[in-house]
């Protein structure tokens, strides 16, 4: 006997069943000597040299960078082990160090709590609260050349536009504010010159070794737009605020809608960009 969950397990389409499909189609088109499946569980073809010495690269390295386990805030072990790996790969300069954070941030955890939305566990490992403006400068002196993004809370959007003015007006840094709840709660991101998603995206394809034509992304933010507008095909959700969707090339779905998985069946498996 099989019971219903399993049952479901079996019968209902996967993204794996969805890529196998999609190779039987290209295979009948192109011919099967030309589709070439490398997956682990079941290749039918050796994978190519390249692909097999990455393989083992990977399997040599960290171990707790490679399948560590970790809570949701990371633990700090599995964190430190992450970003050594990260800055030997990409000559970064990530630590396993923690979050720090002050009063307006209990603020604006408390307020989207108020309305019904999971937050992040300020007391978690890793996390110290800040309670001071003189404990900020002791930290940022100690942190100096060290803390790699801040986000800037304020429970008055106008008040986070008047800093993003005043940030802006330095040259100095990538700015994404972030509007919640139709512009009720609203932060900015700050990031230095020309660290951005964008050009994450735009390192990851040199190093897999493909165009921006050949990169799909998706977003719903401020943060998203440069790589939107950097990527060959930039996906808006339906949730997104007009201008986002103004930017990207098409639209999807919204979250609720499960939009990014239409985006990825209408235009990667179904190659309809």
């Amino acid at each position: 006997m099989v019971n219903q969950s399993m049952a479901a397990l079996g019968n209902n389409r996967s993204t794996i069943r969805e890529l196998f499909e999609y190779g039987n189609q290209r295979a009948a088109v192109v011919g099967r000597e030309n589709v070439f499946d490398f997956s682990l569980g079941n290749p039918n073809v050796p994978a190519p040299d390249a692909v097999r010495q990455a393989i083992l690269e990977e399997a040599a390295g960290d171990p707790i960078a490679l399948h560590g386990y970790t809570s949701a805030q990371g633990a700090a072990d599995v964190r430190t082990a992450l970003a050594d790996d990260l800055n030997r790969r990409f000559g970064t300069a990530y630590t396993g160090d923690s979050l720090y954070y002050g009063r307006e941030f209990l603020r604006f955890l408390e307020e989207i709590r108020k309305r019904g939305t999971t937050a992040l566990d300020e007391t978690a490992d890793g996390y110290f609260f800040i309670d001071s403006w003189d404990k900020w400068r002791v930290l940022l002196d100690k942190e100096d050349g060290r803390i790699l993004k801040a986000i800037l809370h304020d429970l008055n959007p106008k008040a986070v536009d008047r800093m993003m003015q005043t940030l802006e007006q330095t040259g100095l840094f990538e700015l994404a504010p972030s509007v919640m709840y139709g512009g009720a709660l609203k932060n900015v991101e700050i990031n230095c010159k020309g660290v951005h998603k964008g050009q994450g995206l735009a390192q990851l394809a040199v190093q897999l070794g493909i165009g921006m034509d050949e990169v799909m992304a998706i977003g719903d933010s401020d943060n998203d737009l440069t790589m939107l507008r950097m990527a060959g095909l930039g996906v808006a959700m339906a949730n997104a605020a007009p201008h986002i969707r103004d930017a990207a090339d098409v639209c999807t779905g919204s979250n609720a809608e499960d939009g990014v998985a239409q985006a990825v069946e209408r235009y990667i498996l179904e190659g309809n960009a």
